[in-house]
């Protein structure tokens, strides 16, 4: 198996488990927080999303943001800048939930960008350094740690869907 199907496969499984923690969820359930210093449903897969537009799309192929490009950031009401890396609980709380199925299609929209390359990257582009002034990461290694931290945060959005509702609801 190369390396691109190994990513490929990962994303699959990972929207797979997304999309099973996120249907049937009401707007609320979406925004609801354990308390102030916690992220809600919608705030991780808004983050994820953003974290996963900006390597592949930003920093990996030197290409605007979906964010920007198709206007998601105006359908979401969303900050303009960054990630949601690092909010403060002020920040937090201050975030503006937007309706699920908007961030959903953000993500959508996202994920098939990434899937695109993916596809259609050759394996010699898998050890460029897409920024050797700022790291020593290769595609590859970011490619592998945004299907890590893709894995991490569903694994939370599930964990928060079943705090509310409990098994098999």
């Amino acid at each position: 198996m190369e390396a691109k199907e190994v990513l490929l496969r990962s994303l699959e499984q990972s929207r797979g488990y997304q999309t099973g923690a996120l249907d049937g969820l009401t707007q609320e359930e979406a925004a609801w927080s354990p308390c102030a210093e916690c992220n809600s449903i919608a705030f991780i897969l808004w983050h994820v999303t953003r974290v996963e537009d900006f390597f592949v799309n930003r920093v990996i192929q030197h290409q605007p943001e979906v964010y920007e490009s198709e206007g998601w950031q105006q359908k979401l009401g969303t900050p303009v800048k960054g990630t949601g890396y690092e909010y403060t609980a002020e920040q937090l709380q201050a975030w503006t939930v937007p309706e699920l199925g908007i961030i959903r299609g953000y993500a959508d929209s996202v994920r098939q960008k990434t899937l695109d390359f993916i596809g259609t990257v050759n394996i010699e582009k898998l050890s460029e350094v897409p920024r050797p002034d700022r790291s020593s990461d290769s595609v590859g290694a970011i490619l592998t740690r945004i299907t890590t931290e893709i894995a991490l945060h569903v694994g939370q959005i599930a964990y928060l869907r079943g705090v509310q509702r409990g098994l098999g609801k």
